[in-house]
């Protein structure tokens, strides 16, 4: 058994459990699964030797707890590495993925690091996946494109190998994109490294506290229309680089000192390349303009998105 599955099993557990006491845990198109009658017992033990690396935060932990070895195996190459030196807190758990602050090695140039991990089943359930793939080449853990008939045979019939794969292939895009991204300039975080499941980038925030997600901040009318200006300057910019975010809200826009990160970019698209591209524009930009609206900064999303639209086309 892989970690993978080990986590996995946890889920199927934990699952089972809420469900015995009349609660069950939101899944959209997430099918029963009779044979979910996993125990604690059956997960990976967890061996705490002094010689491997238990950061603060999963110390605190049960060693057989999923989250502790899901972490330290997550985590545990960036430590050897030089990137990272501990572990301290929890900063967003999630249904696809949970993020950590992370102490940074002094060698690394950063004080914190944000590591994003993404949970084994995230992308295997996605709703419409075929919408952001379409027009995407399918590239390995290497980054090199993969045309083996192996590889194309385990994606379609789903294999374990195969579902592997598919997770490869979103969260190289994610980190791909958001490293050119940052080099165009766009307001995302630096992002530092990837591997596995696991991407780590610059942490927006302090030692207290992180930055919250734009959803949790109430603005004044002043800052809202300067905070809209900034992030349609960031989707332009995007689409000037072939990109469109695809899934852009308040949710994954974060705010910190008067200024905006945007974040999570698994499902961006190449606009040259995706059919569907112009209509997932069109609803980045009318879900950021309808989150301001709340706060009187008021603009036309279908003028703004056309607009940028036949600007980008006239520029191919």
């Amino acid at each position: 058994m892989d970690k993978y599955e080990a986590y996995e099993k946890y889920q199927e557990y934990e699952e089972n459990i809420l469900k015995s006491h009349g609660r069950t845990k939101s899944r959209p198109d997430k099918k029963s699964n009779p044979k979910a009658t996993t125990t604690m017992s059956d997960l990976t033990d967890f061996v705490d030797d002094a010689a491997v690396w238990v950061p603060t935060y999963a110390a605190a932990l049960d060693p057989k707890h999923h989250e502790r070895q899901w972490l330290i195996d997550s985590l545990a190459s960036f430590y050897h590495d030089n990137v990272l030196t501990d572990v301290t807190r929890r900063i967003k758990g999630g249904k696809e993925a949970n993020v950590y602050c992370c102490t940074a090695h002094p060698a690394s140039g950063f004080d914190l690091i944000a590591a994003k991990l993404y949970r084994p089943r995230t992308f295997r359930t996605l709703k419409n996946d075929a919408i952001y793939k379409s027009g995407r080449q399918l590239r390995g853990e290497d980054g090199k494109e993969l045309k083996g008939r192996r590889e194309k045979l385990a994606l379609a019939q789903k294999t374990n190998f195969g579902k592997h794969l598919d997770m490869v292939w979103w969260i190289n895009n994610e980190f791909s994109v958001q490293q050119k991204l940052f080099q165009a300039g766009a307001d995302v975080p630096r992002p530092i490294g990837h591997n596995g499941n696991t991407i780590l980038m610059e942490y927006i925030g302090d030692g207290q506290l992180p930055a919250p997600a734009l959803n949790d901040v109430t603005l004044s009318r002043n800052e809202a229309e300067h905070l809209l200006e900034q992030i349609l300057k960031n989707i332009r910019l995007m689409l000037d680089n072939h990109f469109v975010h695809g899934d852009l809200s308040a949710f994954n826009i974060l705010y910190w000192e008067g200024g905006i990160s945007i974040i999570d970019f698994p499902q961006v698209v190449d606009a040259r390349k995706n059919p569907h591209s112009q209509s997932l524009l069109e609803r980045d930009v009318k879900r950021v303009c309808d989150y301001f609206a709340k706060f009187k900064a008021l603009s036309d999303p279908e003028e703004v998105s056309r607009d940028m639209w036949l600007s980008y086309m006239g520029s191919l």
